[in-house]
């Protein structure tokens, strides 16, 4: 190094400063004053304050930051089975109407009390045209009376 030279140190990352340990953040919830009544009932027995029951909240919901139905299933699992039911019941249904929709056709034939399978036809497709033409249109098909 040469004389006379100053040594400064780098500069430090900008980076976002730690909380104090003292620092703290206030939460603040409106519940109906019976389930609070019942809740810290039950929290006592459970030897918790409310303090550390949020804490406890709120540490199982940043765990759970990049797994969201984790959280609701840990804190609403009748909620979250309840929606499980209904996904699969509405998938048995589209089971249940795929199979259906097979078989309209022939359930169709069934319940008007026609032959199933319909007997075939030895008519070619022309010439089915041509009789379907003359039975919907038979104005144009008729031979004028000599």
């Amino acid at each position: 190094m040469a004389a006379g030279a100053t040594v400064t140190a780098p500069e430090a990352p900008t980076t976002r400063p730690k909380a104090h340990a003292g620092a703290s953040a206030q939460v603040n919830a409106r519940i109906d004053p019976e389930l609070k009544r019942r809740g810290d009932e039950g929290l006592a027995a459970a030897g918790l304050t409310a303090t550390q029951a949020v804490r406890a909240l709120w540490s199982l919901a940043a765990s759970c930051a990049d797994d969201p139905g984790r959280l609701r299933a840990a804190l609403l699992p009748e909620e979250v089975e309840r929606e499980r039911q209904e996904r699969e019941a509405e998938r048995q249904r589209k089971i249940r109407l795929a199979r259906e929709g097979a078989d309209i056709v022939k359930n169709a034939y069934i319940a008007m009390g026609l032959d199933w399978p319909p007997p075939t036809s030895e008519l070619s497709y022309e010439e089915l045209k041509e009789l379907a033409y003359r039975e919907r249109f038979p104005e144009f098909f008729e031979t004028p009376e000599a």
